[in-house]
């Protein structure tokens, strides 16, 4: 069955530049040996056509909409500087996909520090460049910068709604100050468990400060099964009704409305079989969009997640490909 890859990134020496320019003096502690580091940048390194494309063709990848594996815009405090390193990196993305159009596509890299910037970035990119949706790596700014349920991103918001295309939230590390909760369990961390904790709170906030309820039609989409957020949908609900939120304004309906509506999940990275069930029943099975994480997770392992689940042939050909293409228009 073909398949649409959502969560894959690439990198190559400019962008190791970005990253050493915005994060050095951060702090942030290792979350991966420098094995497993070297093992990546030889994948990332590797000619397309030497590894990328034979590992798509070899497990039925049609198309891979890629993003940028460096962090550094996201990072960066100076607002000129993260609107010129944005559109540079998405240069560079365009020149990458244009290696093979019809198998990679790409997202733009959105300076959030400048909302207005970032609308009329991602319309050049979606418009003249024919990239399929906007990216971001997690929070902007170490604390110094709004997070994304401020109403100054509304100019974004409009523009995403207007072009219709989604906005994917991709994790990062966390401010320096929420590190003090994994203070003596550094395992905690990165992938283990603090990205998906940031990630999954950056969503929770548009939802209950009412980004959804002034959006309606803004789709956003996170990886790794949903970051948990499909899993604790009545506890949201319990959070709404006990303190009676539709009576302070933000938020007509309860938070499982809206991330029912509005919010899509990738399969990127470890998953169970019961995991899957869950997220189908919790969300609906044309929210969910196959994803490997390329080169972070091996693509077969996640091809093979995806078979042991058990599922059907119209909930495999949705999740596989079809709510791809209509999420990104990639209809054939």
């Amino acid at each position: 069955m073909r398949k649409i890859a959502v969560e894959e990134h690439f990198e190559n020496d400019k962008f190791r530049q970005f990253d050493k320019e915005a994060m050095e003096g951060n702090g942030f502690p290792a979350t991966a040996d420098d094995q497993r580091a070297r093992y990546l940048q030889e994948l990332f390194d590797a000619p397309v056509n030497e590894h990328r494309i034979p590992t798509m063709d070899r497990l039925g990848i049609d198309i891979q909409i890629v993003s940028t594996n460096a962090q550094a815009v996201q990072y960066l405090r100076d607002a000129g500087r993260a609107v010129e390193m944005a559109a540079q990196i998405n240069e560079i993305a365009q020149d990458f996909v244009a290696q093979a159009p019809q198998r990679l596509k790409a997202m733009a890299v959105l300076p959030m520090q400048d909302p207005a910037a970032a609308a009329n970035e991602l319309k050049r990119c979606v418009l003249e460049k024919h990239f399929v949706g906007g990216f971001i790596h997690g929070q902007t700014g170490l604390g110094d910068y709004p997070y994304y349920d401020d109403p100054c991103y509304d100019v974004l918001w409009d523009q995403m709604e207007a072009l219709d295309v989604p906005l994917f939230i991709h994790p990062r590390s966390p401010e320096t100050d929420q590190i003090k909760a994994f203070k003596g369990c550094e395992e905690l961390l990165g992938n283990t468990w603090d990205w998906g904790f940031v990630t999954g709170t950056l969503v929770l906030r548009m939802v209950f400060n009412g980004v959804f309820e002034r959006h309606p039609k803004l789709r956003v989409a996170i990886g790794h099964m949903g970051e948990t957020l499909p899993y604790c949908l009545k506890r949201l609900d319990e959070g709404y009704e006990c303190r009676r939120l539709w009576e302070q304004g933000k938020i007509k309906n309860p938070p499982s409305y809206y991330l029912k509506r509005n919010l899509y999940i990738a399969t990127s990275g470890g998953y169970r079989p019961e995991t899957m069930a869950c997220a189908i029943e919790a969300l609906g099975v044309d929210k969910i969009l196959f994803g490997t994480d390329y080169p972070h997770f091996p693509t077969e392992e996640a091809v093979a997640q995806l078979e042991n689940c058990r599922l059907n042939k119209t909930e495999l050909e949705h999740i596989c490909y079809k709510n791809a293409e209509t999420l990104f228009h990639l209809g054939q």
